[in-house]
């Protein structure tokens, strides 16, 4: 709620100019919120058909997920790297959005690992 209430605050004292990266900044918030929601209807049934909050299958995806976030993400800072020279930003502002690429591939490698390859493991 906090989040929502804050992207709301955001927009409306912005100039709402939809510049390219304003747009991707605007998508990696709203990938964000949707994976809290997510992970906050998930508890909630579990809460309601009185399940336990953690169980053994459920730590395996956490535990799965970050291994493969760990990795993917590794490569991305690479790529930072690399592409440094051609990245026309601040070191500071590349490392606050390393640091969120991080967590949305660490949303993304749950959300696969949880919906996707579920019946593969």
């Amino acid at each position: 709620v906090l989040v929502l209430a804050t992207m709301v605050l955001w927009l409306l004292n912005s100039d709402i100019t939809l510049k390219s990266r304003m747009s991707l900044i605007l998508a990696i918030q709203i990938v964000v919120l949707v994976f809290a929601v997510l992970v906050v209807v998930k508890r909630w049934t579990a809460a309601k058909n009185k399940l336990p909050a953690e169980d053994e299958m459920s730590k395996g995806i956490l535990r799965r997920g970050a291994a493969t976030s760990y990795y993917v993400s590794l490569y991305m800072w690479l790529a930072f790297m690399f592409f440094e020279e051609h990245i026309d930003l601040e070191r500071s502002t590349l490392i606050g959005a390393g640091i969120l690429g991080m967590a949305i591939i660490y949303a993304l490698s749950w959300a696969y690992h949880n919906y996707i390859r579920k019946s593969h493991d």
